[in-house]
């Protein structure tokens, strides 16, 4: 399985460095993407690579080799 990470502030301005599994990335993000492509009649183009790769641009993650 392959692992994400990203850089984020904390509550203080403080880089933090986020993990990800593709597992963790489909249970918290596949529902609420889904129900957005239907939303923008993109239904057709559903399925977990979009949704990793969409997750991974719009956190600008990196994969960990």
């Amino acid at each position: 399985m392959k692992t994400y990470q990203y850089i984020e502030p904390d509550n203080e301005g403080n880089p933090i460095t986020i993990t990800r599994t593709e597992e963790e990335i489909i249970f918290e993000y596949f529902h609420y993407w889904s129900v957005k492509m239907i939303e923008v009649d993109k239904a057709d183009k559903i399925n977990i690579q979009n949704c990793i790769k969409d997750w991974i641009v719009l956190h600008w993650a990196g994969e960990l080799l």
